[in-house]
């Protein structure tokens, strides 16, 4: 088993060095080889004081942690970032705001702090939440204007999919050299949708490491937006105006990558993913919205569609 490096050896980027933007011009604030490890701390809604000062939630705003740059990495290779462990603090927050969320009526301005005991977030008395921490955004830097941290698209950024936690793997097109990788917006836990606006915002660290698929190498050959290795399942990440659009995206990329695979027609290919893959929602909350589709690594006949990785750990909840 490879030796899983210490908090103290291991290169760390605090939150200080935080961005409301996927920007490539920006300086990296750390350069990194393929396969080594590194932190990245993130800020949350709770960072600075001001949640539990004003309840004029909608100026906060939850950045990330950026940039770092990959050596060896050309615009049309594929990154693969292993998320190797996330480290959450002990208490996180949430928000509902009037005019956001997903319900038919407006919901008013609130705010809501919890601690973090035990595994469980308790979301009052006798109330409990599994912890399950995930990373909610995670991108590398688009050619052209950067994009808001809280946008989705082909650069990665806001997908809010739950399934990014310690163990899997995201693998997103890479757009200019070195990548420029950021990442943040962390949730001790968050259900499909993210449907009041919020998940469980934390702060906290999570251990990454970045891997490179040159330019034509198969199975990622044309791959035009993320896809989340997780759980022993493929995931692809579909974003736009609806959700409608979004899981339609989110089709043709699972349609594409399985029929590369296995060599199938367009519909037959189409009747697996009819029979075996779960087309869901990521988040629906914000500008432009997430959906993905979820299919048994199984289905597959070739890798690397695998997140298993013999020096990754569960995820901790600790004070950082």
């Amino acid at each position: 088993m490879q030796e899983i490096p210490t908090l103290r050896e291991t290169p760390c980027v605090g939150y200080q060095d935080a961005s409301l933007t996927f920007e490539a011009n920006s300086k990296p604030v750390l350069t990194v080889n393929q396969g080594e490890h590194f932190w990245l701390d993130a800020r949350s809604l709770l960072t600075g004081g001001l949640f539990e000062e004003t309840g004029e939630y909608e100026k906060l705003s939850i950045p990330v942690t950026g940039p770092v740059a990959i050596r060896g990495v050309n615009p049309g290779d594929a990154l693969r970032v292993d998320v190797h462990e996330i480290r959450i603090a002990d208490r996180g927050a949430m928000v509902t705001l009037p005019g956001r969320g997903g319900f038919t009526a407006d919901l008013g301005r609130a705010g809501h702090v919890v601690e973090i005991v035990d595994g469980h977030v308790e979301f009052d008395d006798d109330t409990k939440i599994p912890v399950r921490p995930m990373v909610g955004k995670i991108g590398v830097a688009p050619v052209g204007a950067g994009p808001n941290s809280s946008t989705v698209g082909i650069h990665g950024g806001n997908m809010d999919c739950k399934d990014v936690t310690a163990g899997a793997a995201v693998v997103i097109p890479v757009q200019v050299s070195e990548a420029m990788l950021y990442a943040g917006d962390l949730h001790a836990a968050q259900g499909d949708g993210e449907c009041s606006l919020t998940a469980v915002e934390v702060e906290g660290s999570a251990r990454l490491s970045c891997t490179v698929v040159p330019s034509g190498a198969n199975p990622y050959a044309g791959m035009r937006r993320p896809v989340v290795l997780s759980g022993g399942s493929v995931i692809t990440i579909g974003d736009g105006d609806t959700l409608d659009e979004a899981a339609r995206l989110a089709l043709d990329d699972m349609l594409e990558l399985l029929q590369t695979d296995r060599k199938w027609s367009r519909e037959k290919t189409a009747m697996l993913l009819s029979a075996a893959a779960d087309v869901s929602v990521s988040q629906l909350v914000n500008a432009r919205v997430s959906a993905k589709v979820t299919l048994a690594s199984r289905y597959f006949s070739a890798g690397p569609f695998s997140s298993e990785s013999s020096d990754t750990l569960n995820a901790q909840v600790s004070n950082v």
